[in-house]
C-alpha cells in the first residue's frame, strides 16, 4: 500500500470515527499546549524569580568572611577593593556589597541612649540583602563620595529614640561624637539583628570610626539558586588567588537551609504540574487505545476481506498504527497552536519576554512526544487487527 492511500485511509476513519476520538484529542491537546506553555512560561518566570529578593531572602547570598581564629598573626583580616571588583566580575553575580561593622556601640538622641551595632555600607548592600526602607530613602553614590554625616536606622532604634508615630527622619542622633541626620528607617530585613543596627556610608565608617576601617564582610548576591554553589566556589578560589598568603583564613559560605527550601517548593510544584500534564497526555494515549480497540472490534470483518485478498498481518497493523499515530499527531498539532497562543497572552499579561529558544525545543519535543503517544496508543490495536484469523474474522457477527 502507498504512503499516499494509507494516510489518506486513516484520515478517512478518523474523520468518521470523530466523535469518538474528541476525548484523545482533548486530553492530547492539552497536554501538550500546557507543556509549551509550563515550560516557556515556566522558565522565563523561573529566571526573573532570581531577582526577587523578597522571596529568595538568603537563599542566593554569598557571604565571604574571615576565620579569625586561622588568621596569620600579621594579618587581621580584610578585603582589598581589588577582590569587591574582582568579585563583580564572576559569573552569576547579581551584586557585591562590602561591609565594616562595629558591635556595641553606644549612640544617644537627646537624653536617651542604646547601644546598638553599627555597619559602614553603600547602596549595594540593599540591594544584596533585599532591605527595603519603611521611611525615607537609602544612601546614593553622592552620599558616599562626599561622605555625608547621614544614617538608616532598624525599626528597634526607631522606636528606641522616636517611639510610635514620632517623626524619625531628619532629626540628629550621635556616635562617637558625632552627629548623624536619619534619612531613612528599615522596612524589614530576615536578619533581625539588623533592625537594631544602624547604617552608615562606608566611606565615613572608614575614616571616622577605627575599628571600622577594615573590609571584613562581603556580601555576593546570586542571580539564581542555581549558581550559588559555584558561585562560592568560584568566590573562594577568587579571593585565596588574590590573597595567597593568608587563603586558609578565608571563609565563604552560603545559606544552605534557606537554599534547600528554595529548592524544594520549586521541586514539589514543578513535579505536581508535570505530572498533572503527564497524566492528561496519558488519559489522550488511552483514549487512543480505547476508541482503536473499538474500531478493530466493528472493523472485524473488513480486515478478514482485506486479509483473504493478500493483505499480510504487517499491512493491517500499519494501517491501525498509521490512524492511531495520525489522530495524536493532530491534537499535538492543535495543542502547539494552543500553546503558542498562550504563551503570547501570558507572556503579555506577566510583562515579560519569553525565552523563545526554549519555546522552539518545547514545539520539537511535542511533536517527538505526538509520535510517541501515537505509536503506543496503536500498538494493542494494530496488534490485534493484525492477529485476526480470516476465516473467523469473516464469520463475525
Amino acid at each position: 500500500m502507498l504512503a499516499a492511500d494509507l494516510i489518506r485511509l486513516s484520515w478517512l476513519q478518523i474523520y468518521r470515527n470523530k466523535r469518538r476520538y474528541k476525548g484523545a484529542f482533548l486530553g492530547i491537546s492539552l497536554g501538550i499546549g500546557a507543556l509549551i506553555t509550563v515550560l516557556t512560561i515556566g522558565d522565563s518566570v523561573e529566571s526573573n524569580l532570581g531577582y526577587n529578593l523578597e522571596v529568595l531572602g538568603s537563599a542566593t547570598i554569598v557571604k565571604a568572611e574571615w576565620d579569625f581564629a586561622r588568621t596569620v598573626r600579621w594579618h587581621q583580616g580584610e578585603y582589598s577593593n581589588k577582590d569587591i571588583e574582582d568579585l563583580k566580575g564572576l559569573p552569576g553575580v547579581l551584586a557585591v556589597a562590602p561591609a565594616v561593622w562595629s558591635r556595641e556601640k553606644e549612640v544617644h538622641y537627646r537624653r536617651e541612649k542604646m547601644s546598638a551595632k553599627l555597619m559602614g555600607v553603600d547602596p549595594d548592600f540593599f540591594r544584596a540583602l533585599h532591605l527595603p526602607v519603611s521611611k525615607g530613602r537609602i544612601f546614593t553614590g553622592e552620599d558616599i563620595e562626599q561622605r555625608r554625616h547621614v544614617c538608616v536606622i532598624g525599626k528597634k532604634v526607631e522606636n528606641k529614640f522616636f517611639g510610635e508615630g514620632s517623626p524619625s527622619l531628619d532629626q540628629v542622633i550621635a556616635m562617637h561624637g558625632r552627629s548623624f541626620r536619619v534619612i531613612g528607617v528599615l522596612g524589614g530585613a530576615e536578619d533581625q539583628e539588623l533592625l537594631e543596627s544602624i547604617l552608615l556610608p562606608i566611606s565615613v565608617a572608614k575614616s571616622q570610626f577605627p575599628a571600622m576601617d577594615k573590609i571584613r564582610d562581603v556580601y555576593i548576591r546570586a542571580v539564581n539558586w542555581d549558581v550559588v554553589q559555584n558561585l562560592r566556589e568560584a568566590a573562594e578560589n577568587l579571593l585565596r588567588a588574590n590573597q595567597p598568603g593568608y587563603a586558609s583564613a578565608i571563609h565563604v559560605k552560603y545559606y544552605a537551609e534557606s537554599l534547600n527550601i528554595i529548592k524544594t517548593i520549586i521541586f514539589v510544584f514543578k513535579f505536581f504540574v508535570y505530572a498533572a500534564i503527564g497524566v492528561t497526555l496519558a488519559l489522550g494515549g488511552l483514549g487512543i487505545t480505547n476508541v482503536m480497540l473499538a474500531v478493530v472490534s466493528e472493523r472485524t470483518r473488513e480486515v478478514g476481506l482485506r486479509k483473504a485478498v493478500g493483505a499480510t498481518e504487517p499491512m493491517i497493523m500499519l494501517q491501525f498504527m498509521c490512524e492511531s499515530l495520525t489522530v495524536s499527531l493532530i491534537g499535538a498539532a492543535v495543542g502547539m497552536t494552543l500553546g503558542i497562543i498562550a504563551v503570547y497572552f501570558l507572556s503579555n499579561a506577566l510583562d515579560m519576554d519569553p525565552n523563545y529558544a526554549v519555546m522552539v525545543a518545547s514545539l520539537f519535543w511535542s511533536v517527538i512526544l505526538g509520535i510517541v503517544i501515537g505509536v503506543l496508543s496503536g500498538v494493542i490495536p494494530a496488534r490485534k487487527a493484525g492477529k485476526l484469523d480470516p476465516v473467523d474474522a469473516m464469520r463475525f457477527e
